[in-house]
């Protein structure tokens, strides 16, 4: 397949919905990351709105989107990419990279192989239901990049509860998949990243936190039994629009999860594992993708930005030490709140 060079005049379609830069951590090595969500037709599973009852990607999805717009929209982070430097990209397409009708497997191979050819690039992640994945897929997207590259896959576990997986956050997704992922990452020699979601609603503060950590905890464990290496992209919850979780935080009974929240995840998530640094297994995402209006994870206002800086610079460091020193006069509440 051939495709056109990106033309002078752009449109919608043919920018990206959303990107953003954090830092990130490669089995102990700090760099950049660079984060790009892609314009395309949605997420399948999502028809109808019917899909993850936490999910607002369709916001940005569009029908008429085609490989066209979507190589003009690569173009962008490409040269980023080319002329900054990052050791990790997150490939995010609004739905399932590995579904062969959101994303055409040569388009696939168009946009890995444009990676490969970014020398500071040493990782590229991608994500996928696990319905659309196959061995044979994983193993042609890996041989699209450099031999120094890793390619991970991705999954939206989210929780290792199957009732708020299945139930309450609608994702269709029984523990077999979490199984049959980890298998064929072994298979086709690909990492694994597990997203877990902080504080789903229907639960309380100090249960989000213990969610939290028992499914990172979980997956982590399996992925041992499994010999493929894994990590953990904590997703703290953010309100979206139209979705039950809108209806629920106007009526005063749910709240994202406090930063204080967050860090204690992955506080909690590290001693667990008897380290005081993850190196690279904890990442927290904490953007909404411009989703939310701004009713995301926050504090009392006054220390958001420092608590928000501290558990971002984690993402590269690793030391949960830092986190440990966090303290600010609204911490005591959020500590009562959780029966501390």
């Amino acid at each position: 397949m051939t495709y056109s060079k990106t033309s002078q005049r752009t449109s919608m379609l043919d920018t990206p919905a959303y990107t953003t830069v954090s830092p990130i951590n490669i089995k102990g090595r700090q760099g950049q990351r660079l984060m790009t969500v892609y314009r395309t037709i949605g997420c399948t599973y999502d028809k109808d709105s019917k899909g993850c009852t936490m999910c607002d990607f369709a916001a940005y999805a569009d029908p008429r989107t085609t490989s066209e717009h979507i190589i003009k929209q690569h173009s962008q982070p490409l040269e980023t990419l080319t002329n900054m430097e990052y050791i990790h990209y997150d490939l995010l397409t609004l739905g399932n990279f590995y579904n062969d009708k959101e994303i055409t497997p040569e388009l696939r191979a168009y946009m890995l192989k444009s990676l490969s050819a970014i020398p500071e690039l040493k990782r590229v992640l991608t994500e996928s239901r696990r319905q659309h994945l196959t061995e044979e897929k994983l193993r042609t997207a890996k041989e699209c990049l450099r031999s120094d590259q890793t390619l991970e896959f991705a999954l939206g576990y989210e929780s290792v509860d199957p009732y708020i997986r299945n139930t309450i956050l609608n994702k269709g997704t029984p523990e077999k998949h979490l199984d049959e992922s980890l298998q064929i990452c072994k298979q086709a020699g690909v990492d694994f990243v597990s997203y877990v979601l902080i504080k789903p609603h229907t639960l309380t503060e100090r249960q989000g936190i213990k969610e939290a950590v028992d499914t990172a905890i979980h997956v982590l464990s399996k992925a041992e039994q499994y010999g493929v290496y894994a990590r953990i992209a904590f997703e703290p919850v953010f309100v979206t629009k139209g979705k039950i979780i809108e209806d629920l935080w106007r009526n005063g009974e749910y709240v994202p999860p406090k930063l204080w929240s967050v860090a204690q995840v992955i506080i909690e998530t590290a001693e667990r594992l008897g380290v005081e640094n993850t190196k690279g297994r904890l990442f927290v995402g904490l953007s909404d993708e411009n989703l939310s209006e701004k009713r995301m994870t926050a504090n009392c206002g006054t220390c958001d930005y420092t608590v928000r800086k501290v558990i971002q610079d984690f993402n590269g460091h690793q030391q949960i030490g830092e986190l440990k020193k966090l303290d600010h006069s609204c911490k005591a509440q959020w500590k009562q709140d959780i029966g501390e």
